[in-house]
Order: structure tokens, then sequence, then C-alpha cells
């Protein structure tokens, strides 16, 4: 059976009895104003026909792709796809995306990984701009960004800014003031031997919530003992291992701050198995306020990303430089929000 042929816009204009011209007029809203027995007629032929307008052609008459490339430059890129942070950020980005017909092209790339993919796909005029997750800070993402700024493609940062010479815009949030926040609301508590299970210090975010974590017993005037300091990476297995190692100590933490929510499910699981009660004989905070936070029992104590909100700003941000090259540089900061529950 042969394919059933595309209705085009001109089978639309015999139809309607009006010209193409009128077509595109009432397709696209304009430029010129039609009749209203003419738009009504064009409609009617429309709906007849079940004519959708080509995306490939009126990508090449406005020189738009409508599609928006996600590029999460990571120590892991893989977690763009199944971390409830990139599942977070590309759900808020893909539903703002939607709401103004535009497509999302996701691109892990990995922090060291050869850049030519990157530079082929941003030079191919397939994406009419970029959002990029950095992990980093600069220098170490000014060679991806330059890649960028060399395609002239319209770029907005989340979770770090760029360097300022390439005047992205960016949504970001203050890790450092956040773990700051977490640490004093535990040493309000009346908690004073406070641990931190740390994640990847190569990545910012990781080094933020340990520098917090820090000030924050020193403003309190708390001496810093590095054994309570454990971990090192985003993997359970290192916080399984300093989880016991805290509680080996002579003066074991009265509470744990984890840099991120499964970190804490490590401590916590690592507490239960050496019958310490929570939060009766240690506290645990968490970060982040991933869903599985909320089904624990008692639930997870934590600092909320709201990831959702991070993609759905990048998004309103970068289509409003699409539409105007020449909008101003826009840099906003998400808030943090601490969400006391049962375990702190």
């Amino acid at each position: 059976m042969r394919p059933k042929k595309r209705a085009t816009h001109r089978d639309v204009a015999a139809l309607a009895g009006v010209s193409t011209a009128v077509v595109s007029y009432v397709i696209n809203n304009g430029p010129r104003q039609t009749s209203p027995d003419a738009r009504r007629r064009v409609l009617a032929a429309i709906e007849t026909l079940s004519y959708h307008p080509s995306a490939a052609a009126r990508g090449l008459r406005l020189q738009r792709t409508r599609t928006i490339g996600f590029i999460s430059y990571d120590y892991y890129p893989q977690n763009a796809f199944y971390a409830p942070y990139g599942a977070g950020v590309l759900t808020g980005l893909t539903f703002a995306l939607q709401a103004k017909r535009h497509y999302i092209l996701p691109y892990p790339l990995g922090i060291g990984e050869d850049l030519r993919g990157l530079h082929e796909l941003l030079h191919s005029g397939r994406v009419d701009g970029v959002v990029v997750r950095l992990a980093q800070e600069p220098p170490v993402t000014d060679e991806v960004l330059e890649i960028i700024a060399a395609a002239g493609v319209p770029c907005v940062c989340i979770e770090r800014a760029g360097a300022p010479h390439f005047g992205f815009s960016s949504v970001t949030y203050d890790d450092e003031g956040a773990a700051f926040a977490a640490t004093t609301y535990l040493i309000e508590q009346g908690h004073r031997r406070i641990a931190h299970v740390t994640g990847d210090l190569r990545q910012v975010a990781a080094r933020d919530r340990l520098a917090g974590y820090r000030r924050a017993l020193n403003v309190a005037g708390l001496p810093l003992d590095e054994d309570l300091i454990q971990g090192g990476s985003w993997l359970p297995a290192e916080a399984l291992a300093g989880s016991r190692k805290l509680l080996s100590l002579c003066d074991p933490p009265t509470a744990v701050f984890a840099a991120n929510d499964h970190l804490a499910l490590s401590v916590i699981e690592v507490l239960r198995e050496h019958g310490r009660r929570i939060p009766e004989d240690v506290a645990v905070l968490g970060f982040d306020d991933v869903p599985l936070s909320q089904e624990l029992v008692p639930p997870l104590s934590t600092v909320r990303i709201p990831f959702t909100d991070l993609g759905r700003q990048a998004a309103d941000i970068l289509l409003q430089i699409i539409r105007d090259k020449s909008a101003e540089h826009i840099a906003e900061t998400v808030p943090l929000e601490l969400i006391r529950r049962g375990t702190a």
C-alpha cells in the first residue's frame, strides 16, 4: 500500500480558494491581516486536509530549528538522564520549552572528553541555543564556553556561571551558603560534634558544601576535627566506609551533615546497623531533597534544590535571548530551602 501523500500549503490554498501567501499569514498570524472569511476558509481547509506545516521548511525560512541543546558538562555526564538532579532540570526545561513549541536535545559531555563532536553540533545549525550545566568553574569550563561563543549560539549556564568575559546569562544557587545554614541549624539544635560526609571534591558543589560546613563551625567557635570529615565521592561505598569510621571514634558525632541525600541514606544505613536511633542518638541532614527523602521513616531533613525551577528559568531566559539577541546579560540566583523533617 502506497503511503498517503502529505498535504502542502498549496493544497490548502487551492481548497480554500486563496493564495499561498494568505495561507502563510493565517498559519503565522501575520505579518499581514486576513479577512475573517478568508481565515475561516483556510482553517477549514487545514482541518479537512489534516495539514501540518513542515518544520524543516519553516526552519529554513526562519533560520530557526526550535531545538535547544542541553549540555551537561560534568565528571558524571550520565547523570543528565537518571540522577534526580539531571532528571529534575530536564523536566523543567522540557515543560517550559514545550509550552513555547520548542524541543530539547540532550548532550552529555564528560570533563576532559574530546570536544570535536560539540564543535560539529554547534556549527551544524541544529540548535537555536544551549543550556549548559557546569559542574566546575573557570578556567576548567573555558574551553567548552569558547566553542559555544565561537559558534555564536545563545547560551545560558546553570549551577555555575561561566567566566564573565563570555557574557553568558546564568541561573545559579549558593551551595556554600546553604551548607552553612544547614550546619548552623544542627548547632542550634545543641550538637557540638557534627560530622560531614563529602561528595566528589573535584566538583565545586562538594567543595562549597564542605566550605559552608567549616565556616559554620568557625562562626560558632567550635573546633574543627578533621576526623569528622569523611567520604570524598558521591558513591555509596565511600559513604558507608566513612560512616563506620565516624562511629569508631572515641568521641563519635551526634549529628551528620551529608553532601547529598544519597550519601545521607548511606549514613542512616550504617547508623541502623549499629543500633543508633535517628535522630535521638544521631541526627542526619542531607542536601538536594530527592523524592525518596520524603518516603523514609523518619523522613529525611535536607536542603532543597528546586531542580525543575532551575530548568524552567534557564529555558525562559534562553528563549528571551533567542528572540532578542541584544537582550542584557541576566544572572539569576535560585534560593535553596532548609527542609526540617524527622531525622534532624
